[in-house]
C-alpha cells in the first residue's frame, strides 16, 4: 500500500486545533466560578484576564506571528493570573510581597494533577506557557531562554501592563497626606528610566508610581504606540499630581522624563 505524502498543512492544522480558545475560556470560567464571583477582587481579575487575552492577540498580530503562535499567546494571557484567585481566597490581597508570588502559585495550580493538559495537550506548548506565566510578573525575565520562549514572555508582560495602566487610570487613587512623599530611590530610578521593584515601595505615592515605572519595560512598538495614542502618561501622572500637594515638582520631572522616553522610541 502506498503511504500518504507528508502534508505540512495537515500537521499544522492538527497542532493549531490543540488549542481551542473558546473551550479554554469556558474551562477557565468554570475554574474561576469555584471562587466568590461577588468578590470585587475576583471579578476584577477575571475580566482583567479576558482583556489581557485581547492584548496578547493584538500584539501578536502586530508582529505577524502565525495563527498557532497567536493562539498560544492568547492562552498565556488567559492563564497568566490563574494564581490570583487562590491568592485572594487565602490572603485577600493582590500584594505578592505580603502573601505569595501569584505567578509561581499559578504555575503550581496548572501543574497540579496536570491541570494544564485540559487547556493544551502538547508538552512543548505546555512548557512554554508555564515559563511565560512564571516570568510575567518578575522584575526581569530569567536568563538562558530560547528566542521563541523569550518572545512569549515579552508579549504577556506587555499585554498585562497595558491593562494594568488602564485599571490605574480608571480606579480611585488613595494617597494620604502623610504618605504622599516620594521615596528617594523611587524618584532616582524613574529619572534614570528604570522600573521599580516591590522592595522600593515605601509610601502610597510610591505604590502608584510603580505602575508608571512599567512604561520603561514595554517591549513592542504596538504597546508603545497604544500608550501614546491613549495619552496614558499624562492621564496617569496628572491624576497622581492632583493627589499630592508635597511633590508636584518631582512628579512633573517624572512626567517629562516619561514623555521624553516614549518620544524616543
Amino acid at each position: 500500500m502506498q503511504s500518504r505524502p507528508y502534508n505540512k498543512d495537515v500537521i499544522f492544522f492538527w497542532r493549531f486545533m490543540m488549542i481551542n480558545l473558546e473551550n479554554c475560556k469556558k474551562l477557565f470560567k468554570k475554574y474561576v466560578e469555584n471562587y466568590d464571583m461577588e468578590n470585587d477582587k475576583i471579578y476584577l481579575k477575571y475580566y482583567h484576564s479576558m482583556r489581557v487575552v485581547d492584548f496578547c492577540q493584538k500584539i501578536s498580530e502586530s508582529l505577524n506571528l502565525s495563527d498557532e503562535d497567536i493562539s498560544i499567546s492568547m492562552l498565556i494571557g488567559l492563564l497568566h493570573d490563574i494564581g490570583r484567585f487562590e491568592q485572594i481566597k487565602r490572603y485577600n490581597t493582590f500584594e505578592d510581597i505580603k502573601s505569595v508570588d501569584h505567578a509561581d502559585l499559578g504555575v503550581e495550580i496548572l501543574e497540579n494533577n496536570n491541570f494544564i493538559a485540559q487547556f493544551v495537550d502538547d508538552l512543548e506548548i505546555q512548557k512554554l506557557v508555564l515559563i511565560a506565566i512564571k516570568n510575567h510578573n518578575k522584575f526581569a525575565i530569567e536568563g538562558d531562554l530560547d528566542d521563541r520562549t523569550l518572545l512569549f514572555c515579552k508579549i504577556i508582560r506587555d499585554a498585562d501592563k497595558l491593562d494594568i495602566f488602564n485599571i490605574f487610570i480608571k480606579g480611585d487613587l488613595k494617597i494620604s497626606y502623610t504618605d504622599s512623599l516620594i521615596s528617594d530611590n523611587v524618584y532616582n530610578c524613574l529619572m534614570n528610566s528604570k522600573s521599580l521593584q516591590n522592595k522600593d515601595i515605601k509610601t502610597d505615592i510610591d505604590y502608584y508610581l510603580r505602575s508608571v515605572g512599567m512604561f520603561f519595560d514595554l517591549n513592542f512598538k504596538y504597546s508603545l504606540e497604544y500608550v501614546k495614542l491613549n495619552g496614558w502618561v499624562d492621564r496617569l501622572m496628572n491624576r497622581i499630581i492632583s493627589c499630592s500637594s508635597n511633590e508636584k515638582e518631582k512628579l512633573n520631572d517624572i512626567k517629562l522624563k516619561l514623555n521624553a522616553f516614549l518620544a524616543s522610541k
